[in-house]
């Protein structure tokens, strides 16, 4: 029997969309439909891309499983390396161990130092590697390094310093660097930039250090680019465990990479943060290894040895008053610490001086 056409034109019409089986698309002619790009296996940047975030992804993951205070020792050691970097980049050798105690004020000024004839004692770490100067380093150039290493430390401290919050906040940003400040549009044409920059967060990051390097009015060993990169890499929640490292890579990558441009300019950028995070391990590992011989001294019940190691660990310099201080001890129960960790290989003397001296972690650990 045949079917009703007004019946089935009624059921046809109010038949669910998901039990009809005729098809959809819109009428005319089918269009074609879009296919993802195939991945460019070829590109210059992928294994430069990837040794880096390789790196970076074990100094996170490592600093994110060690103790606090060995995490918090890193981050200030890994500044005054980041400073070290720059000043070796801008051709003044500096060891981070003294522009640690310069920025402790165990030292003082370079310039005066060396018109009286004791620059080595203000620098004994440099002088040690580097034999010595003809010329004092510019106290200037030291300065503003010390400013790098405070930010770089802040950034990766502080969870609510967002120096790229606006255009204010960029430009106070710079002026803490004590570099030199583009007008506000600048600022403005920049950050405009990195909004609409797209791509994985190293590229973004090398490609708005390298814009800003580039822009008219930044003078040679610029801060600026490499550290507002470093705050665009650093700018998610939650807040990453280590600010960016860059500087601290090997000068012949710093050097080889302002030979370059473009593209070869961002795989030497990937390639000089690969080498710092790589520097980064290491420094943990030498902490994790002074940590692990303090847990073979002996202690008493009375000891304040624990809050003694916790104390070094964070610090890359340390000397009897601080301990003191910090413990609530006197100076002389404070020397006796920092001499039994001494003997025990943790800690060195950091000064070469008999009296006021600071100490620091060895750079030759005894293996437990």
């Amino acid at each position: 029997m045949p079917e009703d056409p007004e019946k089935t034109d009624d059921e046809s019409w109010f038949r669910p969309v998901w039990e009809t089986d005729e098809d959809l698309e819109p009428p005319g002619p089918p269009r074609a439909r879009r296919q993802p790009p195939e991945p460019d296996f070829r590109h210059p940047l992928l294994e430069p891309l990837a040794r880096a975030q390789d790196a970076l992804a074990k100094l996170e993951t490592a600093v994110e499983l060690a103790s606090p205070a060995v995490a918090d020792g890193l981050r200030a050691r890994l500044s005054y390396r980041e400073a070290a970097g720059w000043l070796a980049h801008a051709h003044v050798w500096i060891h981070p161990h003294d522009l640690a105690l310069r920025d402790r004020g165990l030292t003082s000024s370079y310039g005066i130092a060396f018109d009286a004839g004791r620059l080595d004692a203000e620098i004994p770490a440099t002088t040690a590697l580097e034999g010595t100067f003809d010329a004092a380093p510019s106290d200037i150039l030291v300065n503003q390094a010390l400013r790098l290493a405070r930010l770089w430390r802040r950034l990766a401290e502080m969870r609510t310093w967002r120096p790229l919050a606006d255009t204010e906040a960029v430009r106070e940003t710079l002026q803490s660097l004590g570099g030199r400040v583009l007008p506000d549009a600048e600022i403005d044409e920049w950050m405009a930039f990195i909004g609409i920059e797209p791509g994985p967060p190293l590229i973004r990051a090398g490609r708005a250090a390298r814009d800003w390097m580039n822009r008219p009015g930044t003078e040679p060993h610029d801060l600026g680019g490499i550290f507002l990169g470093t705050c665009l890499w650093c700018d998610k929640k939650p807040r990453r465990p280590v600010a960016l490292p860059f500087w601290s890579g090997p000068a012949v990558h710093h050097h080889r990479r302002e030979l370059h441009t473009g593209m070869r300019w961002l795989a030497d950028f990937l390639d000089c943060v690969a080498a710092a995070a790589k520097i980064g391990l290491d420094e943990l590992e030498r902490l994790r290894q002074g940590e692990e011989i303090s847990r073979s001294l002996a202690r008493t019940a009375r000891s304040r040895l624990n809050e003694a190691v916790d104390a070094v660990l964070r610090r890359p310099v340390v000397t009897a008053r601080d301990l003191a201080e910090t413990l609530t001890i006197s100076p002389q129960a404070a020397l006796g610490l920092l001499r039994q960790l001494c003997e025990a290989g943790m800690l060195q003397e950091a000064t070469g001086r008999s009296s006021w001296r600071a100490f620091s972690i060895a750079n030759i650990l005894k293996r437990s």
